[in-house]
């Protein structure tokens, strides 16, 4: 009767043991891995639109006259959405003061666009904005027909006047 003791003992042990979630020990150089209560964060990447300098403002500008002088004159700019406009005014010493008009569309770092002056003189403009903002180079063509302005070797530069 003894054994059947010790045997229903050691029964009652090894259930009491499984059920209790008691094993033997893993073997030596093994790891149990333990889970973890929380998931991994994903981050997401901001993506920003990079933003474009405004035309808006007053310049400095020279430009390079048909008789191959430059000259020098102020422009003042507004934009309303993709529309630019714009006056500017420069002395000749010997013919006086003349007043021009600029007319153009803006398209991420380009104006495009035309120039009429007080003299009549019509024609054609491309500037190109730098990336600070702060500058842009061009080309002028007094032409009747805009796709002559793309051989012009006529210049109209600028740099912005900050307050």
């Amino acid at each position: 009767m003894h054994k059947l003791y010790v045997i229903f003992l050691a029964g009652m042990l090894s259930v009491m043991l499984i059920a209790s979630g008691c094993t033997s020990p893993s073997p030596a150089g093994t790891t149990t891995s333990v889970p973890t209560t929380t998931a991994p964060v994903e981050t997401t990447p901001i993506m920003t639109t990079p933003t474009v300098p405004s035309w808006a403002g007053t310049w400095n500008t020279t430009w390079l006259n048909t008789d191959g002088n430059e000259t020098v004159s102020v422009v003042t700019l507004t934009v309303a959405g993709q529309e630019a406009s714009g006056n500017y005014s420069y002395t000749y010493p010997d013919e006086g003061t003349f007043t021009g008009h600029l007319n153009g569309t803006v398209k991420g770092q380009t104006l495009t666009g035309m120039y009429a002056e007080s003299d009549e003189d019509v024609g054609y403009f491309i500037f190109e904005l730098s990336i600070d903002g702060n500058s842009f180079t061009g080309r002028w063509v007094h032409a009747e027909n805009q796709s002559e302005l793309h051989n012009s070797t006529l210049f109209w530069d600028g740099v912005r006047v900050t307050l």
